[in-house]
C-alpha cells in the first residue's frame, strides 16, 4: 500500500468513526502507525489536507459503505461506543434531578455550555429534570441581560429545562435559616474588619466575637444588619467551624454580608445577601437536587464547607460527582477573565470571533448541535481535558457542509487575461456531491482572476488547469499582478495544477479570526481583513447564510451589497 491509499484509508476510517475527518489526528496517526513514512512528513501533510477536503464533501452514508466494504476489518472496534459520562451513585431510575446553576453576572462561554450538556445527557440516560437555577445572590455582579443569555443558550443548543427558580426570591428562607445557625450556637455576627477576619483565619486564631457574644447578642445584631443599622463591611454572619482547621474554608467562614447595591431583579428589598456556600445547599434542597455535576475546579474543600453547612442545617446533601474542567486551545474559559479582555478593549465586545462565548461562537457560525457531541467525543472524565479548536473545526464541519453552497473566491486577486477566448457561460452545481443544492451559472470573460495565492504557479508556458472550466498557458506576465494566457482546450490534464478563478466578480470582504492566545501572550492583530473577488452569485445569497469558499474555507455572509462581507469560520 503506497502512501496515498494509506493516507485514503486513514482519512476514511477516521471520518466513519466521527462523522467528519480531522486532519491532525488522521496525520498524527500516520506517523504512529506508519513509521517508514515519517521522513515524509513534511511532504505528506499537504496530500492529508486535501483528502481531508475531499472525503468530507461525501454524505456519511455513502462513507459508511465505502469504509464496509473497502476496510470491514479495520472499522470493527472503532463503533463501539464508550461511555462519555461519569458514573452515579444511588441512582433511581426516572428521579435524578440535576440543574445548571449559572451566576447571571456574564455571558456563558464554551465550558458552562459543556456542562448543561453533561447535565442533560445525564438526564437523558437516568430519567428525571434539569432545573435552571440562577445563583444571583451577589447583587454588584447581577445583569438581567445575563439571565435571558443564558435561558437563550439552552435553548438554542436543544437542552431541556424543566423548572427555572432564582436564588434570590428566596431570601427570607435564609434568614429564616441564618437564625436557625444562630440559635443552635453553630453561627455568630462579627464586626470586625475585613483585614483582622483574614489575619485571625491565617493564624488560626478564634475572634473574639465568636468567643464573647451570646445566642441573644447574635440574634439581635443580625436583626439589626436586617433592619439597616449597618453599612457594607461593618457586620457579617460567620460559621461556628474549625479555626484549626487544614482546610482554611472551614475557619469560620462568611455566611451572609451586607451589601446596598439594588438588585437586578430585587431592587433595593434587601440589605442582607447570602455567600453562594450558605445559599446553595439550601437551594438545592428546596427544589430536590439528588445529583450534582461540577469541574474538578470546584474544590473538595468548598464542597467539605457545603456538606457541614448541610449538616448544621440538618439538610441530607446530593450525591458529588467530578470532571475536569475544559479548556480551549489559544482561547480563555474564564468568564473573568473574558470580562477583562472585553473590558481593557482588548476584543471587541462578548461576541468577538477568537472568543468561545455562547455570542461569539453563534456568532461566527458553529452550529448548535456541536456541543453535544464535543462531549460525546472527548467525555466528561477526571482526566485534563483541553480542546483543540481543530476539533471544533471538525465536528462543526460535520453539521455544515451537507447544506453548504460552494462557490468561487480568490483573495489577493492577479488578473490574467486569455487572449485567444471569447466569453461564454458554463453551468456549475453549487455542490461537487449534492445534486440537491442545484447548479448556477457564470460567466466567463476574456478576463479572469486568480489567487495571490497560486504566484508561485504563473510562470511563462506552464499550462495550469481553471478548476471547472478548461485548461490555460501562461504566456506573459506585464505587471507584478497582471499576466496574459491562452486557451489551451478543456481536456482534464493530470499533471496540470487545478486553481480557483473568478471572472464576472463582486469586491469580497472577509473577517478571519486567529487565535487570540499565541504562546500564553494574547495576539492584539489576531483578528485579520481578508480583501479579494468572489463571484457575482454570491449576491443571490441571503445574510447569515453558510457557504464554503472552494480551497478557502467555510464563511458566514453578513452584510450584502457593492461589497459582500463576511466573516471565516474555518476550513
Amino acid at each position: 500500500m503506497n502512501a496515498k491509499d494509506i493516507i485514503y484509508k486513514e482519512t476514511l476510517i477516521n471520518a466513519y468513526k466521527y462523522g467528519t475527518a480531522e486532519s491532525k489526528i488522521v496525520f498524527q496517526k500516520i506517523m504512529s502507525y506508519y513509521p517508514e513514512l515519517r521522513k515524509q512528513a513534511k511532504e505528506l501533510k499537504p496530500i492529508v489536507d486535501s483528502m481531508i477536503e475531499e472525503i468530507n464533501a461525501i454524505p456519511q452514508e455513502e462513507i459508511e459503505r465505502i469504509a464496509k466494504e473497502k476496510f470491514p476489518e479495520d472499522i470493527i472496534e472503532e463503533k463501539k461506543e464508550r461511555d462519555f459520562l461519569p458514573t452515579l451513585t444511588n441512582v433511581k431510575q426516572g428521579h435524578v434531578v440535576v440543574r445548571y446553576p449559572p451566576e447571571p453576572s456574564k455571558h456563558p462561554h464554551i465550558g458552562q455550555m459543556l456542562s448543561f450538556c453533561i447535565n442533560h445527557l445525564i438526564v437523558e440516560r437516568y430519567g428525571g429534570k434539569c432545573i435552571l437555577r440562577f445563583d444571583d445572590t451577589n447583587p454588584g455582579k447581577v445583569e438581567k441581560e445575563f439571565y435571558d443569555s443564558f435561558r437563550e443558550v439552552i435553548l438554542w443548543m436543544g437542552l431541556t429545562i424543566d423548572e427555572e427558580v432564582r436564588a434570590s426570591d428566596y431570601m427570607e428562607l435564609y434568614y429564616i435559616k441564618a437564625k436557625e445557625l444562630i440559635k443552635n450556637n453553630d453561627a455568630y455576627v462579627c464586626r470586625c474588619s475585613r483585614e483582622t477576619m483574614s489575619k485571625q483565619r491565617e493564624q488560626g486564631k478564634a475572634c473574639s466575637c465568636n468567643i464573647e457574644n451570646t445566642d441573644d447578642i447574635n440574634l439581635d445584631l443580625f436583626d439589626k444588619m436586617l433592619e439597616g443599622e449597618y453599612e457594607n463591611g461593618e457586620a457579617v454572619v460567620r460559621l461556628r467551624g474549625d479555626m484549626e482547621s487544614k482546610n482554611h474554608v472551614l475557619r469560620d467562614p462568611v455566611l451572609l454580608r451586607i451589601s446596598t447595591i439594588p438588585h437586578a431583579i430585587q431592587g433595593d428589598k434587601y440589605r442582607v445577601w447570602p455567600m453562594y456556600d450558605f445559599e446553595s445547599p439550601i437551594m438545592e434542597n428546596i427544589i430536590g437536587v439528588t445529583h450534582i455535576l461540577r469541574s474538578s475546579e470546584f474544590g473538595k474543600m468548598r464542597e467539605e464547607l457545603q456538606s457541614l453547612i448541610s449538616t448544621k442545617l440538618s439538610i441530607t446533601p446530593p450525591n458529588f460527582t467530578e470532571y475536569r474542567r475544559f479548556k480551549i486551545i489559544g482561547a480563555p474559559t474564564q468568564g473573568r477573565k473574558i470580562r477583562e479582555l472585553v473590558d481593557e478593549g482588548i476584543v471587541t465586545g462578548w461576541d468577538d470571533y477568537r472568543l468561545v462565548t455562547y455570542q461569539a461562537l453563534k456568532r461566527r457560525g458553529i452550529q448548535p448541535e456541536v456541543f453535544l457531541e464535543i462531549v460525546k467525543r472527548i467525555g466528561a472524565t477526571k482526566s485534563a481535558t483541553s480542546i483543540d479548536w481543530s476539533l471544533i473545526f471538525s465536528i462543526n464541519r460535520k453539521f455544515i457542509e451537507p447544506n453548504s453552497k460552494h462557490l468561487f473566491f480568490v483573495q489577493d486577486p492577479i488578473r490574467i487575461e486569455i487572449t485567444n477566448f471569447t466569453a461564454q457561460e458554463v453551468e456549475i452545481p453549487y455542490h461537487p456531491k449534492l445534486d440537491s443544492l442545484g447548479k448556477r451559472k457564470v460567466t466567463v470573460k476574456d478576463v479572469i482572476y486568480v489567487s495571490g495565492d497560486d504566484r508561485g504557479l504563473l510562470k511563462r508556458g506552464k499550462v495550469l488547469r481553471l478548476k471547472d472550466l478548461y485548461n490555460i498557458k501562461i504566456i506573459e506576465e506585464t505587471s507584478q499582478d497582471q499576466y496574459k494566457a491562452e486557451f489551451q482546450g478543456h481536456e482534464l490534464l493530470s499533471n496540470a495544477p487545478r486553481i480557483q478563478w473568478v471572472s464576472e466578480y463582486v469586491p469580497v470582504e472577509i473577517i478571519k479570526p486567529e487565535m487570540l492566545y499565541l504562546n500564553n501572550r494574547i495576539d492584539k492583530n489576531s483578528l485579520k481583513k481578508i480583501q479579494g473577488y468572489g463571484e457575482i452569485n454570491l449576491k443571490k445569497l441571503k445574510v447569515g447564510e453558510i457557504i464554503q469558499l472552494e480551497r478557502f474555507g467555510y464563511v458566514k455572509v453578513n452584510h450584502i451589497n457593492n461589497k459582500i462581507k463576511m466573516n471565516y469560520i474555518h476550513g
